[in-house]
């Protein structure tokens, strides 16, 4: 039985050894034959009648991996190209264009026959018919075919392919940008934008850092109770937030910044605010955001503005002292770090529980002129300004408090232009009667035509005139 058994195993051995297509490579079923016959633990010679050595273990041999290889009928014939590539150099190589539709079908059908030719090996096609080769031919030379079609065409730049879903992803993890506050000096290294790079990739699917995601914090933190303000560029709302339970004012601006400027620009009342802090004559600033292109600002709610048109009679000196100096302070704070305001006018002071507040700081500006100047209501600006002569740019909110006292006082707008408007930039200040000499004199001293004769914001403040104020204050 043992010798039957070696000799079948020996006879396939040989008829599928016969059908190789490699003669320089033998497979290594083939070189363990050889190897066996010559140390004679195969009968390679004996004949058919003869038994084999009894020490041979035919059981373990039969359960060995070598008895099921497959004969090496796919090895290609350019197997030493493969082996001599060096993979440092793969990047190199150029990428081979995809064959035709019809030749990949072609071929992906022809290697699966081939795969499940190798996989098989007692499958009665390896009984030594003639197309298995014929076969393997044919792939093989469609093969070289495809690698010659490569290697003649020219070696093209690799581009790295993302994906727009990918992009999407990183975009909507990504911070919003770091904004440089030009009104803090120790703020050198504030602005720089670690994902700078990787933010102007995402440009073409975000336009805009803001309101990306279709959420509205507005409406998610906020009550909107009714519209309490609006000027040229905003409106203002009076809100409840949802989570505090306190009301605030929101400042919308009416239009949607999209150009990377009109943001910039817009974002100067909110960078001045953040870096002037909290003061009692100054309305007070909580947070801002950018939402549907439009930028938010939470405000301290107030009572009211001085607004001339709200106004239902004039003040008086009583009064108009108190909020004189009240502002001035406010004046005082603001310009000690720096900061203009360059709008002083009744539309833009509040009042809260008694307290006057300046606000709207949308045309802020540096003291040192490292920032652009755009003056606000012509009504209420110097003639130095108006001619872009910016030396002095305190003095200039000194007289903007003065002409909007004079209204106050007068108790109807001033005009858009004519003889009235004239004469105050002059420093021609009619009488004003029920007042006292002492107030109408400070008053002229705030509007004179010459900046450098006008009284800093500190002179106003120590002015004897607002002893009883402070007396006021202090009780």
């Amino acid at each position: 039985m043992k010798g039957a058994l070696a000799r079948l195993q020996l006879g396939e051995t040989l008829n599928q050894s016969s059908f190789s297509t490699s003669s320089s490579n033998p497979s290594r079923f083939q070189n363990l034959v050889e190897a066996r016959a010559a140390d004679g633990s195969l009968p390679s010679s004996a004949p058919l009648g003869t038994d084999v050595d009894t020490d041979v273990d035919d059981r373990d041999f039969i359960l060995s991996q070598d008895f099921f290889c497959t004969p090496d009928y796919i090895t290609p014939d350019n197997q030493h190209m493969m082996n001599g590539w060096d993979c440092t150099k793969l990047e190199n190589i150029p990428c081979p264009k995809s064959p035709e539709k019809s030749n990949t079908v072609k071929s992906k059908r022809r290697r699966q026959c081939q795969n499940d030719i190798s996989l098989n090996p007692l499958s009665p096609t390896l009984s030594g018919n003639q197309p298995i080769v014929e076969l393997e031919a044919d792939v093989f030379g469609m093969d070289e075919v495809l690698i010659e079609k490569s290697t003649a065409t020219e070696p093209r730049k690799v581009q790295n392919y993302v994906s727009q879903s990918a992009v999407a992803l990183r975009c909507r993890v990504m911070p919003p940008p770091c904004f440089k506050n030009p009104y803090i000096k120790d703020a050198s290294e504030m602005g720089i934008d670690p994902l700078g790079n990787q933010r102007s990739k995402c440009a073409a699917f975000f336009p805009a850092f803001m309101g990306g995601n279709g959420l509205s914090r507005y409406c998610a933190d906020f009550h909107e109770i009714e519209q309490i303000g609006s000027g040229y560029f905003s409106h203002v709302f009076k809100v409840l937030n949802r989570i505090d339970g306190c009301l605030y004012a929101v400042k919308r601006s009416m239009k949607q910044l999209h150009l990377d400027t009109e943001r910039r620009k817009a974002m100067m009342e909110v960078q001045s605010l953040a870096a002037l802090g909290s003061h009692e004559n100054i309305v007070g600033y909580y947070s801002s955001w950018f939402e549907n292109e439009q930028l938010h600002i939470q405000m301290e709610l107030c009572d009211h503005s001085l607004s001339i048109n709200k106004l239902s009679q004039p003040f008086k000196e009583g009064e108009i002292l108190e909020a004189l100096y009240q502002i001035a302070k406010a004046l005082l704070f603001i310009h000690g770090r720096g900061i203009v305001h360059l709008d002083v006018k009744p539309d833009n002071i509040y009042v809260k529980n008694g307290v006057y507040k300046l606000g709207d700081f949308g045309c802020a500006t540096l003291l040192d002129k490292s920032l652009p100047i755009e003056e606000g209501d012509a009504r209420y600006m110097p003639q130095e300004i108006l001619n872009e002569k910016y030396d002095d740019l305190d003095k200039a909110d000194i007289f903007s408090l003065g002409v909007a006292i004079y209204e106050l006082i007068r108790g109807s707008p001033l005009p858009e232009s004519g003889p009235q408007i004239l004469n105050l930039r002059e420093g021609k200040l009619p009488l004003l009667p029920g007042h006292s000499l002492q107030f109408q004199n400070l008053l002229k001293v705030m509007l004179d035509p010459n900046p450098v004769w006008r009284p800093s914001a500190k002179d106003l403040v120590e002015n004897p005139i607002f002893d009883k104020v402070r007396r006021n204050g202090r009780a």
